[in-house]
């Protein structure tokens, strides 16, 4: 099954018709797709990123036999914000939220009153202020969203993560505030320009540049970061390229809803690179994992599990 590379692009920027979206998305839940990779790799050409170094053993996929295709790559459900953001001429409630939650796998497309789309991960929460778009575009997020701004001058958009404020114009971003291990916020910007603030800390960001920022650090300093690995996530994979042991966990726990335990004999100096599909089962991946690293799985119940 083929399609247009022009209706892939339109579909993961949200401007696809409904009749594009269901050939698409029909398309996605193929086992190999291979233009998926290809525009990975033209957005990964766009944020000019360092080169990566092979370290370690890789996985691809699964290691040994299973050869199980992966059903789905990527669930994308629209949400229609209405009467709630539209408060012109009422009392302003700059300090009344509502929150809107993704307790899903999949991701959610959050189509914005003033234009702007909010991409809301997995196991991830945004809460927006009833008086959105009547003089600013105050937003605050749990978890992993990526952003495309609707350019507005007049009225900021701004993103509150824990002490952390990302404000934009016109820009697209992505913000991550629990997939290391260490708790780091990570605001990483694709296109654009944001700022980046905290009680002691500010920075501009250009495009292909990320921060990482935790709560009472004095300095931060923006890197280039990997735009394959960051955004995976918005295009239906897990992509660990040389990532910590320690941080691939954490990602797992953000992206599939479980808790994973881990004995602190276990990470060292350890390192993953693989890439798999978003629809993948934990089990599945830590066993691939597990397979390169030699570690226990114990099962505890439910959809928590411990590393030994």
């Amino acid at each position: 099954m083929k399609i247009d590379p022009q209706i892939l692009e339109k579909y993961f920027k949200g401007n696809c018709t409904v009749e594009e979206a269901a050939m698409a998305e029909a398309w996605l839940k193929q086992p190999e797709a291979p233009e998926v990779d290809d525009w990975f790799g033209q957005m990964y050409a766009l944020s000019q990123p360092v080169k990566i170094k092979k370290t370690g053993n890789h996985i691809y996929r699964r290691l040994y036999s299973v050869a199980a295709a992966v059903a789905v790559l990527l669930g994308v459900c629209t949400w229609l914000w209405q009467s709630g953001l539209h408060t012109a001429g009422k009392a302003p409630l700059a300090f009344n939220w509502d929150t809107l939650s993704n307790k899903s796998n999949d991701i959610k497309l959050l189509s914005l009153t003033d234009g702007s789309k909010v991409w809301l991960g997995p196991h991830s929460s945004l809460a927006y202020t009833y008086n959105y778009n009547d003089t600013s575009r105050e937003l605050s997020l749990n978890g992993e969203a990526y952003f495309e701004v609707a350019h507005d001058p007049k009225r900021p958009f701004s993103v509150r993560t824990g002490e952390l404020v990302t404000t934009a114009l016109g820009t697209a971003f992505n913000i991550s505030t629990s997939n290391l291990a260490d708790g780091n916020i990570q605001v990483s910007l694709v296109e654009g320009k944001v700022s980046v603030i905290a009680a002691s800390f500010s920075c501009i960001l250009k495009p292909g540049q990320m921060v990482q920022y935790s709560e009472g650090q004095v300095t931060a300093v923006p890197v280039v970061f990997k735009i394959r690995e960051v955004l995976d996530w918005k295009y239906g994979k897990l992509v660990f390229d040389g990532m910590p042991l320690k941080d691939v966990f954490a990602k797992l726990q953000t992206r599939l809803g479980c808790r994973i335990i881990m004995d602190s004999t276990v990470s060292g100096r350890r390192k993953v690179s693989g890439v798999f599909s978003a629809g993948e089962s934990l089990d599945n991946i830590l066993e691939a994992i597990q397979y390169v690293h030699g570690f226990k799985i114990v099962k505890l119940g439910g959809n928590t599990y411990e590393i030994k």
